[in-house]
């Protein structure tokens, strides 16, 4: 038999001031109990970043998303819209990627404001994630001035191992 503390197997009973009492093995006859407490403890430290870090990386995108409108960087747009993008503007357009990247990089749309408020993402199973918020924005469409105030809706989804926006929406917003 092993010693007690030492071994695999639960100790015997020993008797102390006429009582038998159990010498307990710190893991031995009580490990599985001790796996099974540890275990969803464990699934938790390996399951990933938590959702506010994600809600994170999914702002600063949104963040990179507008720099590239305001710079007029077509490269970094393409990079951050998936290839299967689809937008419906607040004018109620259906656009693809494509269409965005092209008026981006020609100029065919110039912003020169965008202001954003109430920006808010919501992680769904660490892998799609909805931002909502409502944009001021201003610039140029085909030479001609535009301001508007919109309310939004964007798609991310991890693919590959990286976060693409799939989905945009925008309704106006009136006074």
């Amino acid at each position: 038999m092993p010693l007690a503390g030492h071994g695999c197997r639960p100790t015997a009973l020993r008797r102390r001031a006429g009582r038998p009492q159990l010498k307990r093995d710190p893991l031995g006859a009580h490990a599985p109990m001790h796996i099974m407490f540890l275990l969803p403890l464990l699934g938790l430290a390996v399951q990933g970043p938590p959702q506010d870090s994600l809600a994170q990386v999914i702002l600063r995108l949104e963040a990179q998303r507008r720099a590239s409108h305001l710079t007029g960087d077509a490269t970094q747009l393409a990079a951050i819209l998936a290839d299967d993008f689809i937008d419906i503007g607040a004018n109620g357009l259906h656009r693809t990627k494509q269409q965005n990247v092209e008026d981006t990089r020609s100029h065919v749309i110039r912003w020169t404001t965008l202001v954003v408020s109430n920006e808010q993402v919501q992680v769904f199973d660490s892998t799609a994630a909805v931002v909502t918020g409502e944009q001021q924005g201003a610039g140029t469409y085909r030479g001609q001035p535009f301001a508007r105030r919109t309310r939004y809706l964007r798609v991310y989804l991890k693919r590959r191992g990286r976060w693409q926006n799939v989905a945009a929406q925008s309704a106006l917003i009136t006074p």
